[in-house]
């Protein structure tokens, strides 16, 4: 299995699990809370997972990444109200462009190391999230515990990206005096 489609399954299952489990409980302040918590490991998720992606054009990876996570997060502030709602467009905002910012520094593998560190906190996340909504404290270290090690276990040992050689021809180069 490759890294995108990993990535994208441990993605779609973790929003699948926020929007069904996670319920608004009436406090507004622990309400954003969740919200704030749930778009940033989202959006720093989304944000190196687009990256591998679009790893060639680092502004259109940028763009994509941005838009995405703030409207997942615009999304996910959806069913605590309005205040929320604007907090989750900002922390998925602000956390795809840390994402796909730190991402860019690193080679192939680290980067997929990274992407792997962020699909874990996710999944963590979502989990700590769910319990808490569900009140199970004692079962919380166990479940966080066997999806992380799932994780890592699981993630693909060999990263493929296609880097095509870029050919510049004299149309497209800008000359500077």
């Amino acid at each position: 299995m490759s890294v995108v489609i990993f990535s994208s399954v441990v993605l779609l299952i973790n929003l699948l699990i926020i929007f069904i489990f996670i319920r608004p409980n009436g406090k507004q302040m622990e309400s954003m809370i969740t919200t704030m918590v749930l778009t940033s490991s989202t959006g720093l998720s989304i944000g190196f997972f687009i990256w591998f992606l679009f790893s060639e054009n680092h502004l259109v990876a940028t763009l994509i990444a941005i838009g995405s996570a703030a409207f997942i997060g615009m999304f996910i502030g959806m069913k605590f109200g309005i205040k929320c709602q604007v907090e989750g467009f900002f922390s998925g905002l602000m956390a795809s462009m840390m994402g796909i910012m730190l991402i860019m520094m690193f080679n192939v593998q680290d980067s997929a190391f990274l992407l792997m560190v962020g699909l874990a906190f996710l999944c963590s996340m979502t989990i700590f999230s769910v319990a808490r909504q569900f009140e199970l404290p004692y079962k919380l270290l166990v479940i966080l515990c066997i999806t992380v090690v799932l994780v890592f276990g699981l993630f693909p040992k060999e990263v493929i990206v296609d880097h095509h050689p870029k050919h510049h021809s004299f149309k497209n180069q800008i000359l500077l005096i």
